[in-house]
């Protein structure tokens, strides 16, 4: 369900839920059979508040781009690394660490988990090798800086991933409260037609408060929401 179909449901459920606090005394002879659907309507919207906070704030994540500054960085200086080994094993006639260099151009190509493991795995190779690899322009500042962007990557990968996960959730919970309000809705309106013909201004409040509401004023059939 997309973000401006559930806003527009929201805005609906909180009319009706305002309609039917406000005009009690217009149908007290059906109150007994809507207050119970009055009232779970009324929780629906207290626990749908709480999860819109979360549904929005993973829509508003700006992990993916975090990563992918810090990824951008960070294989630069592996890159930078790799030559430099490339070129102390050739001198030094160090097989083991040529072979232990891998593919340049395969970083960019790695899932985020290979790659946070190849970078781990990479600079592992710094150590010992510090003075040989400044002299080929991989400096400890490099390796510091490498370092510190292997951790930020980590973090951000970790903290997207927990809120996608939330987010997801917490959508998934919000879509089944909507659809239930939705439900709960549409058992009211078999007790509000019993005015259609009686009291046509009470059962037409009601299905205006009860009506979807897109921005820009387009109502949305039922039908039709349940697609979004």
């Amino acid at each position: 369900m997309k973000n401006d179909l559930i806003e527009a449901r929201l805005r609906r459920d909180t009319a009706a839920a305002a309609f039917l606090a406000q005009a009690k005394a217009d149908y007290a002879d059906i109150e007994d059979d809507v207050a119970p659907l009055r009232s779970q309507l009324t929780a629906n919207l207290e626990r749908a508040g709480t999860l819109v906070q979360q549904v929005l704030s993973a829509d508003n994540d700006g992990n993916p781009d975090r990563k992918k500054g810090v990824r951008s960085q960070l294989t630069a200086l592996l890159r930078r690394l790799i030559l430099a080994a490339r070129a102390e094993a050739m001198s030094s006639k160090d097989a083991a660490l040529r072979a232990a260099l891998g593919n340049l151009g395969e970083l960019s190509n790695l899932n985020e988990s290979t790659f946070r493991e190849e970078a781990t795995r990479l600079l592992g190779l710094v150590p010992g090798r510090e003075q040989a690899l400044t002299k080929r322009r991989f400096s400890a500042d490099h390796a510091r800086e490498a370092q510190q962007l292997l951790q930020d990557f980590t973090a951000a990968t970790t903290a997207g991933r927990l809120n996608d996960t939330s987010g997801s959730t917490g959508r998934q919970a919000l879509e089944r409260l909507i659809k239930e309000s939705a439900r709960l809705l549409e058992e009211m309106k078999v007790y509000f037609d019993l005015y259609k013909a009686d009291d046509p201004d009470l059962w037409q409040r009601f299905q205006a408060a009860t009506k979807v509401v897109k921005r820009g004023g387009g109502g949305g059939k039922e039908e039709e929401d349940d697609k979004g």
